[in-house]
C-alpha cells in the first residue's frame, strides 16, 4: 500500500500560466480550498521557498488552518512544499507533516499537464479526504484557467 495520492489533469493553459496561477498569492486565493470555502487569512506564496499558511473557513463558520514550508521552486515546472493541519484550527498545534509536489509540463496547444502528489498520508481516511480536497481544487483551478 502506498502512502501517497497522485492526481493528474491536463489544464487549459500554458505551463507558464498554470505556474502563475498556482504560485502567486493573488491567484492562489481564487482556487485554494474546497468549493464553498473562503480564505480570510493567508500567506500563500509558492513562487519562492519559505513558510506559508492559510485559514480556510467553511460555510458553517468552522475555521481550519494548514501550514508548511515551500521547499523547492523551479518555474514553471515544479513546486514542492510541506503540509500540516493545525489541530483544533487556527492557533492549535501543528499535526503530522506531509509533503506535496506539483509537476507541470507543456501538453501542446496552450495546454499543460499537472501532476500533484501528496506523500505521507498513512491512512485510508487521510488519502480519501485529501483526494476529495485536491480534486475540488483541480476543478476550481481548471475553471479559473478556462
Amino acid at each position: 500500500m502506498t502512502d501517497a495520492v497522485t492526481l493528474e489533469r491536463v489544464m487549459p493553459a500554458s505551463a507558464t500560466r498554470v505556474f502563475e496561477m498556482i504560485s502567486q498569492p493573488q491567484n492562489m486565493v481564487r482556487w485554494w480550498g474546497h468549493d464553498g470555502m473562503i480564505i480570510p487569512e493567508h500567506d500563500l506564496n509558492f513562487s519562492r521557498p519559505g513558510p506559508w499558511h492559510s485559514v480556510m473557513e467553511l460555510p458553517d463558520g468552522t475555521r481550519k488552518m494548514v501550514s508548511g514550508e515551500v521547499t523547492e521552486v523551479d518555474p514553471p515546472r515544479f513546486i514542492a512544499f510541506t503540509w500540516a493541519w493545525h489541530d483544533g484550527g487556527p492557533g492549535g498545534p501543528r499535526g503530522t507533516e506531509t509533503r506535496v509536489t506539483i509537476e507541470i509540463s507543456e501538453a501542446g496547444d496552450d495546454r499543460a499537464n499537472m501532476i500533484l502528489s501528496h506523500y505521507g498520508l498513512t491512512t485510508d481516511t487521510a488519502r480519501a479526504g485529501h483526494t476529495k480536497g485536491w480534486l475540488s481544487i483541480y476543478d476550481k483551478l481548471e475553471k479559473g484557467l478556462a
